[in-house]
């Protein structure tokens, strides 16, 4: 086990002592929740039916409840992240893709400090001078 291990639900980090077979009943000791569960396992993949990417193990009924997949393997990333991974990494895909250009340091400077317009302002110049402010 890694010393980086942390729990999937609380992210507290887990016990250097637990054996290299993770048991199947090992709770987390901050929170209470089952850690041998697909959540904690680094073949969790919520974007495929199964949830699963390994192509020979079942899928229990409840992915977050403790179960008896002999294919488990603890993922350090558990907790934080897979799914922020993996959004930041389908950004950068499709920024790489389509590119995505950085704001200027003066366009950044100068969005902050230029005043709101009014809105009325930008009605009369769409509509003409006959549009009226309601109190």
């Amino acid at each position: 086990m890694s010393a980086k291990l942390v729990c999937w639900r609380c992210g507290h980090p887990l016990r250097k002592d637990l054996p290299r077979t993770f048991p199947r009943l090992e709770q987390c000791k901050q929170c209470g929740t089952d850690l041998h569960v697909c959540r904690l396992c680094r073949h969790y993949a919520p974007r495929y039916i199964s949830q699963c990417d390994h192509e020979l193990a079942e899928p229990p009924r409840d992915r977050e409840l403790a179960n008896f997949c002999q294919y488990f393997k603890p993922d350090p990333d558990a907790f934080i992240g897979r799914e922020q991974r993996e959004a930041a990494e389908a950004r950068s895909r499709l920024d790489d893709l389509f590119g995505r250009p950085e704001p200027k340091e003066e366009e950044a400077d100068e969005a902050q400090t230029k005043p709101k317009e009014d809105p009325f302002a930008a009605l009369n110049s769409l509509f003409g001078e006959n549009t009226k402010k309601d109190a």
